[in-house]
């Protein structure tokens, strides 16, 4: 059987951006905040606590949102908030510091869009593969996703400790990719689509005409396409 092989990459690569996303967020907002804010343990472990109960709602709601909104609107929709929460994270080349509103307002974008990206790319990915062993392939997903979270807080602190703790290079390569994976996701919109849509089009695609030939009409000099049949030559019959 055929396999949506443009479909199951763009979903493991956007599963790979937001698990990044998140896990830069999670490992240097403590530093982060106490660096630029010089905020106590007790306001960090607050900040996490609302993180935790967002990323609740958020979830319980895109149960009730997928009812009602396309799997593939939510997933665009979860793409541009952490493209613009990673934009908001970003230092302005004329502000010297971080405004702490935008703080908290990126934050929260960000803690928004993982569950939102998590939760739509984990079902629309079941959908794309099909009847194949799925349990495989999500063991596939999950183990690339798990690399982000090794190696992001180390490439995150050392962006970070690069240009003196100033948020614009690691936040920047956030925005970046995502808005590198948009333009891949709305380039192959049509192939994130459950299996069986995929087998349709595949299906329509490859039963075409088998051959297309030319007839040539003897009393006329234009051709004529004739689709699916052998040439036909009429003969002339002999005048009286």
């Amino acid at each position: 059987k055929p396999f949506n092989y443009m479909g199951v990459a763009v979903s493991i690569f956007l599963f790979y951006i937001h698990y990044y996303s998140f896990a830069v967020q999670e490992t240097i907002t403590t530093p982060l905040a106490v660096i630029l804010y010089d905020w106590e343990p007790l306001e960090v472990n607050l900040l996490f606590t609302c993180a935790g109960v967002m990323s609740l709602i958020t979830s319980f709601s895109v149960r009730l949102l997928t009812r009602y909104v396309e799997d593939r609107v939510l997933l665009v929709a979860s793409i541009l908030i952490g493209f613009v929460g990673s934009t908001f994270l970003m230092d302005l080349p004329f502000s010297a510091d971080l405004p702490p509103w935008r703080f908290m307002a990126g934050f929260s974008m960000v803690t928004i869009a993982f569950p939102i990206g998590r939760n739509v790319v984990l079902g629309i990915f079941g959908n794309v593969l099909g009847p194949v062993n799925q349990g495989r392939w999500m063991g596939v997903m999950i183990a690339i996703s798990a690399f982000p979270r090794v190696v992001g807080p180390f490439i995150a602190l050392g962006l970070l400790e690069i240009v003196h703790w100033k948020t614009w290079l690691e936040f920047g390569i956030c925005a970046g990719l995502f808005g590198a994976v948009f333009l891949i996701v709305m380039q192959n919109l049509d192939s994130i689509v459950p299996y069986e849509d995929f087998l349709d089009e595949f299906k329509k695609g490859s039963s075409g005409p088998k051959s297309i030939v030319m007839q040539t009409n003897i009393h006329s000099p234009i051709p004529s396409p004739i689709i699916g049949r052998s040439p036909v030559v009429r003969k002339q019959r002999p005048g009286r």
